[in-house]
């Protein structure tokens, strides 16, 4: 079996939570429910992952791409089981922890850089710099309110 032929998975999410929290160090649940939907849209990626390219908050982001978020609570609730899954491997495998409500990067020895992860991951780990400030700025509540999903 192609490893390619993945297009999201608890591992490649997990993946992506990590690198978000390497850099925040930790975020509240309902903030890595974002990292996902954010990430697995290859123009907001592209455009995260750009190191010339300066984006300070969600609002910015959405003015940039106003295309891509008109379908954001879609595409919030068809990644939500995937997320949870995956934070509960990462957890499992010790890579994070949980505790009321803030999962908290606990794993530096995972090697977030290594090459066999593949190019997906690499992309996507890119891009989590620049996510985990926009995630860290604000309350989840008005991410939540400013990508417009319904609760």
């Amino acid at each position: 079996m192609r490893t390619e032929s993945f297009k999201e998975n608890e591992l490649i999410t997990g993946i992506s939570i990590l690198a978000v929290l390497k850099y925040s160090g930790s975020l509240e649940v309902t903030k890595c429910l974002l990292v996902e939907p954010l990430l697995s849209c290859s123009t907001i990626t592209k455009k995260l992952k750009k190191e010339n390219t300066h984006i300070a908050s969600i609002e910015e982001l959405i003015l940039k791409e106003q295309v891509v978020f008109s379908d954001f609570n879609n595409r919030y609730y068809e990644f939500l089981v995937l997320s949870i899954n995956a934070i509960m491997l990462f957890q499992h495998m010790k890579l994070i922890t949980i505790e009321n409500g803030i999962v908290t990067h606990t794993n530096e020895a995972f090697n977030l850089e290594d090459s066999s992860l593949g190019s997906k991951a690499a992309t996507r780990v890119k891009a989590a710099k620049k996510l985990a400030t926009i995630l860290t700025k604000g309350s989840a509540s008005d991410l939540y309110l400013s990508l417009r999903i319904e609760l």
